[in-house]
């Protein structure tokens, strides 16, 4: 480990004898043992001298070892409080929103019917939409190009999910799925979905519910994956809204980036407080569940 090393490249120890005079240098520090002392006094041979030099040098080790240990045991300590006081969730409840910010250390999108359970999972819900109620999974069943656990799949046309999200090397990053990156995300081992874009850039997009073409006219709890000053979180509405209503509630925020996550009858989600107990939305997931975003730590 490195702070041993670290320790002993601040220790060293010189040992010189000449003209009847003893050096040691000790943290750089010259220190002189004058000749008054009993090996240097007398003349004594060379044989006694080395064993005096060898006892001193076991000395000397010891009680670096003694010092190394303790202060690496009190790091090791420090350090193993700090990760299990390490917080895995930040709520910010407001009048219309929801917001839960993951102390996250990457993102995927896990594909299947199970819901995804491991101990480093912060939240998961479902992200991408699921284009028929099968029995069995299958790729082409999600709806449009996707990338997971770092590779790509085709997945059914769907004109309305006109946004992309994807993240590799540690970043999130939003667009339009005709400029979708996720030939990238894929190269990067990273992951990728595509969604009904919400804000792109500080920019509402395709919010207006009245037009009889949209992909929803009727009040839901919405949900949407958002980026805030580069910190990626989940935005839900505290009731049923309309989703204009539910983006405007997304722009007064000032969310940077957000785009749509399923909902209605795939609404179950779940997460980690921060004294690790899960908490869940909807807690009954339902059969024909086929993706899942997941913020791991």
């Amino acid at each position: 480990m490195f702070f041993p090393m670290q320790m002993y490249n601040y220790i060293s120890v010189f040992i010189r004898l000449k003209e009847k005079t003893f050096f040691i240098d000790f943290f750089l520090k010259k220190q002189t043992i004058q000749n008054n002392h009993k090996f240097i006094r007398n003349r004594v041979s060379p044989l006694e001298k080395k064993v005096y030099l060898c006892n001193f040098e076991k000395k000397l080790m010891r009680t670096l070892f003694v010092i190394v240990s303790c202060l690496l045991s009190f790091w090791l300590s420090v350090s193993g409080c700090s990760a299990q006081n390490t917080p895995n969730m930040r709520i910010d409840e407001r009048d219309s929103l929801l917001v839960y910010y993951p102390y996250y250390q990457t993102l995927d999108m896990v594909c299947g019917k199970n819901v995804p359970a491991s101990d480093d999972i912060l939240y998961c819900c479902a992200c991408a939409f699921t284009a028929e109620c099968l029995k069995k999974f299958k790729h082409s069943n999600i709806r449009r190009d996707h990338v997971s656990g770092g590779h790509y799949f085709k997945g059914s046309d769907e004109p309305v999910c006109n946004g992309f999200f994807s993240f590799y090397d540690g970043k999130g990053h939003f667009g339009m799925a005709s400029k979708n990156d996720f030939k990238t995300a894929a190269a990067k081992e990273g992951m990728g979905f595509c969604q009904v874009i919400v804000i792109l850039n500080g920019v509402l997009q395709y919010a207006n519910s009245e037009k009889k073409t949209f992909w929803i006219r009727k009040d839901y709890v919405f949900r949407a994956l958002c980026e805030k000053d580069g910190q990626l979180c989940i935005a839900e509405s505290k009731y049923a809204v309309s989703y204009a209503q539910f983006a405007n509630y997304l722009m007064e925020y000032g969310f940077d980036n957000a785009i749509n996550l399923d909902m209605g009858g795939w609404s179950h989600a779940w997460w980690r407080d921060n004294d690790g107990t899960l908490k869940t939305t909807n807690a009954i997931p339902t059969r024909f569940a086929s993706n899942w975003l997941i913020f791991k730590k």
